[in-house]
């Protein structure tokens, strides 16, 4: 099909002796009239368009004579007949003849109209293109490739669009987006080929992973399949989810539950479709059988890798914890405390949760909505991602969006722009929504220390904080949780304790012995997915750890999570690279060497980037010559040393809480210059 500017410079071309030009134009205006009327109405002038309309007629004029004179013979035949009646009756009969044949000629008129319009004699052969197997290379033959005033639907139209793709798929998707858009009658037909389309391409992807972008396309509506393909786009939403948290987990025994619930999310999505109209039915059975044999293989190969690693390996160092795949201890102290200040009943004045890097302030945060109320909603955002941090407005467009995913229903409308007054009547408005429904709504704003640096930079306003206290003020169903690896007076560039004023500060402390003991010999004592019946969650029995072993792990970690976490991980790795049951004292001893190494990123951290004082790091370079070594004599590196939690006293002399890092410190200090 040429463009309209072509359409439009071939119709105002047209001379009165091109008969075959205006015969093509003519079968134009039979087949495609929309075409025709656009090509006409773009010619220049009303006289241009004057003389082609004539033009055309003229040459249209000689089939309409014939088709005349045919008839009017016809109709001479009709009336010539004469029956040898005479007079006054012959009379009466040929009146009454001629309102005969009126009525037929108009019945037929009628007829003939309908066929024309309908266009029922293309279905005489039609059935070729689908009988006795459909030819999808002969689709551009079909009435509705080339006419697109085929009013009937075409019997299994749907299929000759698929066969047509499996031809030439380019120009099959462009045929049925055009009979979506621009041709009713066959619009049914158009979009179930689409649906079929979709959903074996979905059924051929090589990861399960990308099914609901696949299924996106699917289309929807209100009648028949297409109300119902939300809720397949939703099913296989929920295998794709899974799907994507077992290719991020990297142990297998993290990776054996969610193969598992894969497996079982399919298995349960096959059911589920039966009953479904078509094509969704028919075309999404094969498509589940072939995703269920991708889980399945999945799963087979996770046990394989299970049978080389008798101890299973459930320990990780390194981001927030997820209490239902990973070793989790709940910090019921903290819970407890945040529970109790959420829900009182006067509204909590905010919350400041204290704890130095790398003591699972954001694993206590990312589980959370575990262990609070049901009425209680959390928002839970990172202030180190550069969409927190770009400007105030997409601070807060990220603050609206976030509270409007975890509300849902509940939510809000968005402001339309994004400023601080839109942004606290966006907060009043949530307010006054969870009071009538009696629902609290807790925002957790972690690393908060980037808002005193971008406050710092120019970045960020300090109005952001006016803002902040007065919802915490104000909005009494909301509560407002700042979380930071430093204190409050340690923050530079702002007032926060004047801001902050009435704040509850909770600390994350370290592992006592006893949450040490719970994670060492229960780490999956909380995980949702080994609750539920017949599954057995691993555990670790005392003697794996060797005689007093959990206690050596607490003392040389000092008690801290992530450096406990650390030394089980690397133990257990050991043991399962040498094929021991247990963790015996030599090969705790190597674990530890080996923890420097792996560790040595977080430690260093932990010891000399967070110096702030002149002479602290080489106040704790001199813990390389000696375990003790008398206090500092600068008062302000002794406090900062003492709230890092680095240094203990020790009989009026100093030792660093953490055996593993004096161990750090022997090995690397020297890597590092003063």
């Amino acid at each position: 099909m040429s463009d309209p500017p072509d359409d439009r410079r071939a119709l105002a071309d047209l001379r009165a002796f091109d008969h075959r030009a205006a015969l093509w134009w003519l079968a134009l205006l039979y087949r495609r009239p929309k075409r025709f009327q656009e090509a006409l109405g773009g010619l220049a002038s009303h006289r241009q368009r004057l003389l082609v309309g004539v033009c055309v007629f003229l040459h249209a004029l000689p089939y309409v004579v014939v088709l005349a004179i045919g008839g009017r013979l016809l109709l001479h035949a009709l009336g010539a007949i004469d029956l040898g009646r005479s007079g006054f009756a012959a009379l009466a009969y040929h009146a009454v003849q001629g309102i005969a044949v009126g009525i037929a000629l108009g019945i037929a008129e009628g007829i003939a109209f309908g066929i024309a319009l309908l266009r029922p004699y293309y279905h005489l052969y039609a059935w070729l293109f689908v009988w006795p197997r459909v030819n999808g290379r002969a689709y551009p033959w079909h009435p509705v490739a080339w006419d697109d005033l085929c009013s009937l639907p075409f019997a299994r139209l749907d299929r000759l669009l698929v066969a047509y793709a499996e031809h030439d798929r380019t120009a099959a998707l462009a045929e049925i987006e055009r009979l979506i858009s621009d041709y009713p009658s066959q619009r049914p037909s158009a979009l179930r080929a689409r649906t079929r389309l979709v959903v074996r391409a979905a059924a051929g992807a090589p990861s399960l992973a990308s099914l609901d972008a696949l299924a996106a396309p699917l289309p929807e509506g209100e009648r028949g399949f297409l109300a119902e393909t939300a809720r397949v786009k939703q099913w296989i939403g929920e295998i794709s989810a899974v799907q994507r948290q077992l290719d991020s987990a990297d142990r297998p025994l993290f990776r054996a539950p969610l193969a598992e619930l894969l497996v079982e999310r399919i298995a349960h999505f096959g059911h589920r479709i039966a009953g479904l109209h078509e094509p969704l039915a028919s075309e999404l059975q094969p498509a589940a059988a072939n995703w269920l044999a991708i889980a399945q293989r999945q799963r087979d190969e996770v046990e394989r890798c299970r049978a080389r690693e008798p101890t299973p390996q459930v320990f990780r160092a390194g981001d927030p914890v997820d209490r239902d795949q990973e070793a989790f201890v709940s910090r019921l102290p903290v819970i407890g405390e945040l529970e109790r200040q959420v829900m009182l009943s006067t509204g909590c004045p905010g919350i400041v949760l204290y704890g130095r890097r790398r003591t699972g302030k954001s694993t206590v945060l990312v589980n959370l909505p575990g262990f609070l109320p049901a009425t209680v909603r959390t928002v839970h955002i990172s202030l180190q991602q550069p969409r927190a941090f770009a400007s105030l407005a997409s601070l807060l467009e990220l603050l609206v969006a976030r509270c409007r995913e975890v509300l849902a229903s509940s939510a809000p409308p968005a402001p339309a722009r994004y400023d601080l007054s839109t942004a606290f009547a966006f907060f009043a408005d949530i307010d006054r929504r969870l009071a009538a429904e009696q629902g609290r709504l807790l925002i957790a704003l972690d690393e908060y220390e980037m808002l005193d640096q971008k406050i710092g930079e120019g970045v960020l306003p300090s109005a952001l904080l006016d803002t902040l206290r007065e919802s915490i003020q104000s909005h009494r169903r909301i509560t407002w949780l700042f979380a930071g690896s430093h204190e409050i007076a340690e923050l530079p560039n702002a007032a926060w304790t004047s801001y902050l004023v009435s704040a509850r500060t909770l600390e994350v402390a370290l592992f006592t012995s006893e949450e040490t003991t719970m994670l060492l010999s229960d780490p999956l004592r909380h995980s949702r997915y080994y609750q539920q019946p017949g599954r057995q969650r691993p555990r670790f029995a005392a003697d794996f750890w060797g005689a007093d072993g959990i206690d050596r792990i607490h003392r040389e970690a000092g008690g801290w999570p992530h450096l406990v976490q650390l030394l089980a991980e690397t133990a257990v790795d050991l043991a399962n690279d040498r094929g021991q049951r247990t963790a015996d004292a030599a090969l705790l001893e190597e674990s530890f060497a080996q923890a420097v190494v792996r560790g040595t990123t977080v430690l260093q951290e932990l010891l000399w980037r967070e110096c702030q004082q002149p002479g602290e790091w080489q106040y704790l370079r001199g813990f390389v010559r000696s375990e003790r070594q008398p206090p500092p004599t600068d008062a302000h590196v002794y406090a900062s040393l003492r709230r890092r939690l680095l240094v203990l006293d020790d009989d009026g002399a100093c030792r660093l809480r953490v055996p593993l890092m004096r161990r750090w410190l022997v090995q690397r200090a020297w890597t590092i210059p003063d």
